[in-house]
This record gives structure tokens, sequence and C-alpha cells, in this order.
């Protein structure tokens, strides 16, 4: 049940990634803008969200269990304790778009790679060390491939 949940959120975000990806300013006569990437991701997490709901719901059909057996506090509670990762890295990603405009693209990034590698991962000095580099490199690798090879710009934030 919690995975139809999960696919229902999931389309609804593709939609809304889909209809805001075309506001991207264009620096030259293309056929691809900079939404393009954009909407393709968008179209496949739809189609992707799809095959899950569907999929879930033919096995909740077919085993005719819904998870409202032992009533509706409960099965809450268990889909709480299955999903709690899921949920937390949902917020770590709202907290990322939300700060993203404030703080700017590297720092941002910088702060979000590194809450959820902590999240994901076992939380030992060497990971944390591992995580951070890894951070770092990754955020000013995508940083200047995109702003120097693609020419798009990201949000700099109060810093720069």
């Amino acid at each position: 049940m919690g995975e139809i949940v999960i696919g229902i959120f999931l389309i609804l975000l593709s939609v809304l990634i889909y209809f805001n990806s075309g506001d991207f300013p264009q620096l030259n006569e293309t056929h691809l803008d900079p939404g393009s990437y954009p909407k393709l991701i968008a179209a496949l997490l739809f189609l992707l969200s799809l095959i899950l709901i569907i999929k879930q719901t033919v096995t909740l059909v077919k085993a005719k269990e819904f998870g409202f057996k032992d009533g509706f506090k409960n099965f809450m509670l268990k889909q709480w304790h299955e999903y709690k990762l899921v949920i937390y890295m949902l917020v770590v990603l709202g907290l990322y778009i939300f700060l993203l405009n404030i703080l700017g693209f590297i720092i941002s990034t910088i702060i979000f790679i590194i809450a959820a590698g902590l999240l994901i991962g076992p939380i030992k000095k060497k990971n944390i060390i591992t995580i951070s580099i890894v951070s770092f490199v990754m955020t000013f690798g995508v940083y200047f491939f995109f702003e120097n090879v693609l020419y798009v710009r990201f949000p700099n934030g109060i810093f720069f």
C-alpha cells in the first residue's frame, strides 16, 4: 500500500517538474533547450511511477490484502517503520530545494550530499571524511561543467 502512495506522490512530482522545466532561460537557438533534460527525466519518472502503481495494485488485488486488518493506527505505524528513511530523505530534499535560492547551489548541494550520505550510510569518522570529499568534488565538478560547458546558470544565493 505504501508503494502506491509513493507512486502517486512521484507522479505529482513528475508533473510539477515537467511543467516548471520550460522556464529556464535559453542562451542560443537550438533544438534542445535547458528544460529538455528535466522534461525527459520527468516523463521517465511518470512512466516508472505509473508502472509501480499498476504492479502494486495488481499485487494487492491478488492477495486481497489492503493493510487495514489491525486498524488504521497500526497500519500507519507499520508504514512509518517501513518508509522512515524515505520520509527523512524527502524532508532533506525539500530543505535542499528551499535553501537552494537562499544559500546558492554550491553550499546547499554540499550540505545536501553530506546530510544524505550521513542519513543513508553508517556514521563513522572515516565515512564522514569520505562523504565530505565526495560532496566537494561532485558539487564543484557539476558546477563547473554546467556553468562552463553547457552554460547553465545556478542560483548564487547570498554568499556569491
